[in-house]
């Protein structure tokens, strides 16, 4: 099994440290290289893979310096090559990956941007979505259409609903008001958001999720076409 651990960075930014049962390590989306570094440090590791799920700053910003440190290979995508300087191994659907002694799935989630994708450990029922889904809301449309971000969604919620989920913002809450907008009534969401709160007035983050939660709480991913899914994105745009 994988072990997680979340690094929170920037303002709301996670990156996550990946250790492999067969001592393998990984940072996901290291916005910054000082927390990232701090944390490798304390627990004494070096970073064998440095993985990427989008082109954007606040998700890359510190790869050059970890790999510089450490020598750790970039593995990131493939449709992204020409905006992410470093590339060592190019990720992309369909291409076997392993990682920690277990299969990598890429599943290319287009959407917030042209070439994101999102990273799922079968085995270990762990999925990383970067900015495509966050728990109870989504990335912004910057480069993609509604369109193909349901049929991304759809990828997702293909996977089984005890499916642990990583994203990249700490952003529960505001989503959270937001989906109660839509859905007042909802039982599910009424106890997710007190479950948020409780989290977070301790300090702690609201993150991993469970796939199961997020289908009866996400507004986005309870839209059921893209065309309503559209309307609501551009409703949570205009907040």
């Amino acid at each position: 099994m994988i072990n997680v651990t979340l690094i929170p960075v920037l303002d709301d930014n996670y990156a996550y440290l990946l250790e492999g049962a067969n001592g393998e390590t990984a940072i996901v989306d290291p916005g910054e290289a000082a927390p990232v570094i701090q944390e490798l440090e304390r627990r004494n590791l070096r970073p064998d893979i440095i993985f990427n799920t989008h082109h954007h700053g606040d998700h890359i910003a510190g790869n050059a310096e970890l790999k510089r440190l450490y020598g750790a290979k970039l593995a990131a995508p493939a449709k992204e090559q020409s905006r992410i300087d470093g590339i060592d191994i190019e990720l992309a659907e369909g291409i076997p990956f392993s990682f920690g002694g277990e299969p990598v799935h890429i599943l290319e989630t287009p959407g917030h941007t042209r070439g994101g994708l999102c990273i799922y450990f079968p085995e270990s029922k762990i999925l990383f979505t970067g900015d495509t889904l966050f728990s109870m809301g989504c990335g912004r449309l910057f480069e993609g259409t509604p369109a193909q971000m349901w049929e991304s969604f759809g990828k997702i919620t293909a996977l089984p609903d005890e499916t642990q989920i990583f994203c990249g913002h700490e952003y529960t809450l505001s989503n959270g008001e937001f989906c109660l907008r839509i859905e007042p009534d909802n039982p599910a969401l009424q106890r997710r958001m007190e479950e948020a709160q409780t989290l977070r007035d301790q300090g702690q983050p609201t993150l991993p999720v469970t796939l199961g939660t997020e289908k009866q709480t996400n507004a986005f991913l309870r839209a059921g076409s893209a065309e309503k899914f559209a309307e609501l994105r551009a409703l949570k745009d205009r907040k």
